[in-house]
Order: structure tokens, then sequence, then C-alpha cells
């Protein structure tokens, strides 16, 4: 299931950071600061930026994403950032709360080009150590509308863990160098308890006309897992489509040595074993599929299946086409669970207050089964309580939902397709960052990028 344009890649056409695989980042001799992490210029003025991903780290939460902190200087750059329990920043992390981190610079072209060309995280993982992995994209190059898979790896002090790959920062780049050929960026990650951590995304060429799942497999030190192989793809990588337009991994799942993942188009989902080979036994044909929508979350359920939540645009209600809320609930073996609904799939089009479900950016199962969804309805943002088998928890908040009217748009701007979980359980409480909707000049505060937000459960 390899698409043509893929099949000619080589393993010694992929490249990290210009050198060998897993090779170090680290500035050349001549201009020691062209990639080296930058601090806010800006006193103790927090840096704006735009969440995209959160977890509960050291008691608090850590949010990951970008900031245009230094963008005279560096453009967008990748941010991570701690609160703690209380919200508050946590001013023991990085520099008083915040670590800003360049992967390319200086920036060009106007400020709406630089946020899909420049550094941001996506997705963000806590170790039992506390230390922190979060993994995005950086810009293929000053002059490149390419982009490289990056990983990076925090003490849990927010400094950078030079152990991890000589620099603590790994950038992983697809073609030959100084290539543009290739267009991706990594949107989940699963560590292993050897050490060793899957990350998963999306690789297109760069005429963005389709996107093939992407898993990698990483050593603890940084360096890429090359015992993790597959037929067509470089070691130490799994890339697989042939599926859909749109396959981008959004989650994953451990299963014994092997991992699921899954996302895009369809609510596809695909196991990959230990080895680095697509398992045939899963789903029809190796690919567990439902036709409609598209999938943005993945998570592991009780049962030892796994859930997808999404959306599904242009569905026909009370005679007229709405937007609404999709989950697939499938089997460990990829098969529809029917207990959830009808071929596994339940679409909640009802009450009214439910409708027009744009984007779901997060996707939580409680102790008691109880599924968590927060989503964009129209931009504005809904948190959304469902029981074990689908239907609305009407106890929770107005009809199943909260919502937060403070941070309601009037009109719908520009939507971002959605990058990694923004939603986290921190004790008995829910805490949210919404951050899809980003339209150059409009927060007219640029520290309301991040609205982090929290109800009980």
């Amino acid at each position: 299931m390899r698409k043509a344009w893929w099949g000619a890649l080589t393993a010694g056409a992929l490249l990290v950071g210009g050198g060998a695989c897993g090779g170090d980042d680290s500035p050349p001799e001549d201009n020691p600061s062209s990639d080296a992490g930058t601090q806010p210029d800006a006193g103790t003025k927090l840096p704006a930026e735009e969440g995209r991903a959160l977890a509960v780290s050291n008691g608090g939460l850590v949010v990951v994403g970008s900031t245009e902190a230094n963008l005279a200087t560096t453009g967008v750059d990748l941010l991570v950032r701690r609160y703690t329990a209380s919200g508050e920043v946590d001013t023991s992390f990085g520099t008083q709360g915040s670590v800003v981190l360049d992967f390319e610079g200086p920036a060009k072209g106007s400020i709406s080009g630089q946020r899909e060309q420049d550094d941001r995280a996506d997705t963000v993982a806590v170790l039992a150590d506390g230390s922190i992995l979060a993994a995005g994209f950086a810009r293929g190059g000053s002059a490149s509308n390419s982009r490289d898979f990056v990983v990076v790896k925090l003490k849990a002090n927010g400094q950078l863990d030079t152990g991890f790959n000589k620099t603590g920062k790994s950038r992983l780049h697809f073609g030959e160098e100084n290539s543009v050929n290739f267009v991706g960026t990594l949107r989940g990650l699963l560590p292993l308890a050897d050490g060793r951590f899957y990350v998963g995304g999306f690789l297109t060429k760069s005429d963005g006309l389709d996107e093939d799942f992407a898993l990698i497999r990483y050593n603890a030190d940084g360096s890429l897992d090359t015992t993790f192989k597959s037929a067509g793809s470089p070691s130490g990588s799994w890339i697989g489509g042939a599926y859909t337009d749109a396959e981008s991994v959004q989650g994953m799942v451990l299963q014994g040595s092997s991992v699921v993942l899954g996302g895009g188009d369809h609510f596809a989902a695909v196991r990959i074993t230990s080895s680095g080979s697509q398992d045939l036994t899963f789903g029809t044909q190796g690919l567990a599929k439902s036709e409609g929508g598209q999938a943005h979350a993945l998570v592991a359920r009780p049962n030892g299946g796994f859930l997808l939540a999404g959306s599904e645009q242009d569905v026909k209600v009370g005679g007229e086409w709405h937007g609404v809320l999709k989950l697939v609930a499938y089997t460990a073996d990829g098969k529809p669970d029917v207990t959830f609904g009808p071929a596994g799939v339940r679409q909640l089009t009802a009450p009214a207050g439910v409708l027009d479900v744009v984007d779901v950016s997060g996707l939580r199962i409680q102790a008691d089964g109880k599924v968590l969804v927060f989503a964009d309805v129209y931009a504005k943002p809904v948190l959304f309580r469902l029981q074990a088998n689908g239907d609305l928890d009407t106890s929770f908040g107005t009809d199943g939902m909260v919502r937060w009217p403070e941070t309601q748009l009037a009109v719908p701007l520009f939507v971002r397709s959605t990058t990694g979980p923004k939603l986290a359980i921190l004790g008995d409480r829910a805490f949210v960052t919404d951050a899809n909707v980003y339209s150059s000049g409009f927060f007219p505060d640029e520290n309301a990028r991040l609205l982090l937000k929290s109800t009980g459960l």
C-alpha cells in the first residue's frame, strides 16, 4: 500500500540536519547563534503564544506551540511553557516559565505565510522522570516551503537535555539535501518503557495534494532506531498511504509490541508491528476505515479497542445541512465495535446545540469510561461529555456540554486544521486551550493567543 511517488525514495535519501541519520543540529562554527535556543527579549514580559497541545507536568500543565516573540530576528519559534495547577505561569521552568527555540532564521515573507513555514510544536509527552518531549516541524530552509520533522527534549526544569542528540534537538529531513520536495509535521508522541519512542504525523509532496501516514521510531538518545524497517521507507520509518487523500497520525495506541495509528479522512487506522511492517490481519486487509468525515483524535478504550473522534460535514439534519460530531469505535483488531453504535459509529445530531461542529481537537476517556471531547463549533470552544456508549451525558454542563462564552468570536475567521490534543485531565478538572483560530492582527492583546480554561468533572 505505497504511493508511486514514495516508492522511489530510498533510505539514502533520508537526511537529518543535513548530515547522517540522527545527526547533530549544532550550529556551524562561523555562525554560533544561527540555531541556538533563543529566549524572550522583552525582560519579564510573557512571550505571546499559540498553544497547540498540552499535557500534565510537575503537578501542573505544559503547553507547546509557537510564538512570534522574536519575529523580526528568527521568525515564528517553537515554544514550550509550563503552568501550575492553578493556571499561573511556573516561573521555575525555563526562563520565567517559557522555553523558546529556533531551528531557522532569519524569517522572510509576510507573517501570514511564516506561520506555515517556521517552527512549531504540535504534540507533547511528559516522561516518568519529568522530562518533556515536544515534536512538530521546522521550515526546510530560508527559501523553502518544505517542512522537516523536529523533536525537542527538555529536562524537567526546562533546560535542553544535551544527552538527546547532543543538543537536545533533532531534525529529520526527507529527500536529498537542500531539496524542497516534502512537507510534513509530527502530531503524536508515544513513549515506550525502554526509553525509545514513536512520533507520528503526515508526509506529503510539496504540492500538498495528498498526505501519507508517517511513523518514526527513535532511540532514547535521539538517534533513529534503524532496526525499525519497512519495505519502501527509509530505515527508522514507516510511511504508508493509498487509502484516502489525507492520512495524518492524530494519535497512537500501543498494543503489546505493535502500535495502532490513526486519523485523517474516513477515520482511518493501521497497525504497525515492532519490526516496522504493516499488520495485514488488522481491520480489512490492514486498514480500519469508516466512510465520511475526518478524524482529529484517537484514544485507547478500556476494553482494548480504540476510539476516533472528529467531524463530518454536510450531514442532513432536519432538512438542513450541518457539520456533526462523529465518533468511531473499533475493536482491538480494527473491526467496527457494534456495541458502540451501528458499524461502530455515533453521530451527534441532537440537541441543536451540538450541530455545526467544525473541528475536534481533544479526546480523553475518564476512569469511569465517560468520554470527553473538545471541539470548535464554528470557532466557539465546547467541551462535550459522553457516556461510554456515545450518548451525551446530560448531567454535565448544559445538555452534556460546557461552553466558554467569553472566548466566542462574532464570526468564524480561519479555523486551522487541528493538531495535537488540547485537552488534559488534572485531578478532578479538565483543562483545554483554545487556539485553533488564527488571523493576523485579530487578537488585540497578544497574550490572548492562549485561552487556558478549566471546568470541574
